[in-house]
């Protein structure tokens, strides 16, 4: 696992003594994008404000758990690689580079801290710790998000199965692409492929979920 630095323990990404602060209620008005945010917020990070760690983490947490989980089901790796990066996150605050878009970089993040630790572990079986589909809320999500199907259990069930015959880069990509809605601009990056692979990548996953459900247009 990697080794936090002293300045900075998990303990301290629960939250101030008084709480969270709601950055967003407190400065800026309702109507402001979340690029306007994500754009002040950083910078107050930036700054050292606390209260802007906090706000991040309490967004965007649970969206990384999520995330984390189509990558490896192994929930304590995930759990320890989420406080690493924000762990990292912290304490080279001052390096960072500006950005509008917390979540893209997150997730940036995020993703090679996980293949970063299960590269360096020589897992015998990491192939076996990469998530299956079966069972998994994550699909109901995508059911929704990625093809608006009817709630027929039928056509539901048909999905899910598509989705599991995906591959595994399939399976993530697809999540990345409709359930976060990244651009496959965003999606290329992330997954560290040039932008064609990206493109033939979505359209081999289309191809095979409209192969196992049908009615999808």
């Amino acid at each position: 696992m990697t080794h936090r630095p002293n300045d900075m323990t998990p303990e301290d990404l629960q939250g101030s003594d008084t709480g969270s602060v709601n950055i967003a209620s407190i400065l800026f008005k309702s109507g402001t994008s979340q690029a306007e945010i994500d754009g002040v917020v950083w910078s107050l990070l930036k700054q050292g404000h606390r209260s802007a760690l906090d706000y991040i983490f309490e967004k965007y947490v649970r969206l990384l758990y999520t995330y984390g989980a189509t990558l490896c089901k192994d929930g304590a790796l995930v759990e320890d690689s989420i406080q690493d990066v924000f762990v990292e996150l912290w304490n080279r605050r001052e390096q960072l580079s500006q950005t509008d878009n917390i979540k893209f970089y997150l997730l940036k993040c995020l993703r090679r801290r996980i293949v970063r630790v299960l590269s360096a572990a020589h897992r015998e079986q990491t192939h076996q710790t990469l998530a299956s589909v079966e069972g998994d809320g994550l699909y109901a999500s995508i059911e929704t998000d990625i093809i608006q199907l009817q709630t027929a259990s039928e056509q539901q069930q048909q999905l899910t199965d598509a989705l599991g015959k995906l591959s595994k880069r399939q399976r993530e990509a697809v999540y990345l692409k409709f359930y976060e809605r990244m651009t496959y601009e965003q999606l290329s990056e992330v997954l560290e492929i040039d932008l064609k692979s990206t493109y033939k990548l979505i359209g081999k996953a289309i191809d095979a979920l409209r192969k196992g459900v049908r009615f999808i247009s």
